[in-house]
């Protein structure tokens, strides 16, 4: 009968209705549900339990965190909400903090460390639970406002130089110096590095590693093997793209192109590939490219585009996990975990040191 009803009656179940089929006021099901403290009879509760089970309810999160003493939400900051790479990290921490019970409150910083600090100070006056912050901060500013703070804070993809905080982060250096060796075991010698500024901790680990490849095979370092924009757009998401088609522009202004090109994501390395190839300038077949991140998009472009695996959903979760696994005070001691790198090979890379059969 309960089953026919229900099937007729779309209105999703209700405290009260839950309240009328167990014969108990509307406070003692929701202090049940909540699993409150408050002393209620343990067949009084077995009742309620089994009636909220069997009516398939599901209770409303967003109204207890408002009900509640203390924060559900949790602020997740990234520098942006348009790149695939970030929003696949951000659903990642979405779906755990919901499926625990917490309330995601997403902010972009749009790569700008003003707004990421602006988005800390709101943040903090919300008292929300928790922050998992992928940082675009620079200098001993952010690292002393994030040790001002007073709620638990979990780094994860970007971190801070000399900040020692938790963090789930990534191995910048070892990609980018994957990327690279992979470049010179295909046969390129003249190799160069596009990027942004290098004004922020992924970008300075991917030189130094891209640098360290180049010495480790005897092949020469020089300032002219650094193809850099002064600057980039200002809509971070789209602004990518536009740097990729800009530094591509920087590479026909050259003497003469490259053997191959390492970038900093993929985003960038598709808005080369691009502007090269409206100028007539074909990958792999004139030069080779590598990406970074290894978003979806990756094996939808032309050519299909190699590139060094970064994990944004594992990343996430797990950002989300420790986080509120440190708010509920299940765990104490301080996290710190590196993800590796992984080399994709597709088609953006000329294989040269092939011979040729006559």
């Amino acid at each position: 009968m309960m089953e026919a009803n229900m099937a007729g009656n779309e209105k999703k179940p209700t405290i009260s209705d839950i309240a009328r089929k167990s014969g108990v006021s509307i406070a003692t099901v929701s202090r049940v549900l909540r699993g409150s403290d408050y002393p209620v009879k343990s067949e009084v509760r077995e009742r309620v339990t089994e009636i909220a089970r069997q009516m398939e309810y599901k209770p409303n999160i967003f109204s207890q965190m408002l009900r509640g003493s203390s924060s559900r939400e949790i602020g997740i900051i990234a520098p942006s909400i348009t790149n695939p790479f970030y929003a696949q990290l951000i659903s990642a921490a979405e779906q755990e903090c919901l499926k625990r019970g917490y309330i995601p409150f997403i902010c972009s910083s749009m790569g700008e460390p003003q707004l990421e600090m602006n988005h800390l100070d709101m943040l903090e006056d919300r008292c929300v639970a928790g922050i998992l912050l992928s940082s675009m901060g620079q200098g001993e500013g952010i690292v002393k406002r994030l040790n001002e703070l007073r709620i638990p804070i979990m780094l994860f993809d970007q971190t801070l130089d000399s900040y020692e905080g938790d963090g789930i982060l990534f191995d910048f250096y070892q990609g980018a110096y994957l990327s690279t060796e992979y470049l010179i075991q295909c046969g390129h010698r003249d190799i160069v590095f596009c990027s942004g500024p290098i004004n922020r901790y992924s970008r300075r680990a991917m030189y130094e590693g891209y640098k360290q490849a180049l010495k480790d095979y005897n092949l020469g370092i020089s300032k002219k093997k650094l193809i850099g924009a002064i600057s980039e757009p200002d809509t971070y998401g789209e602004g990518e793209y536009q740097l990729g088609k800009a530094l591509g522009q920087m590479l026909l202004e050259r003497d003469y192109l490259p053997d191959a090109i390492v970038t900093i994501n993929d985003i960038t390395a598709i808005g080369v590939i691009n502007h090269l190839y409206s100028e007539g300038v074909q990958v792999p077949h004139d030069i080779s490219i590598m990406g970074f991140d290894d978003i979806s998009i990756c094996e939808m472009v032309t050519p299909p585009l190699s590139t060094i695996h970064q994990p944004a959903f594992d990343t996430g979760k797990l950002a989300a996990k420790y986080l509120l696994d440190k708010i509920e005070g299940q765990i104490t001691e301080p996290v710190h975990i590196t993800t590796k790198p992984v080399l994709v090979e597709r088609k953006s890379v000329r294989k040269i040191h092939r011979k040729v059969r006559r």
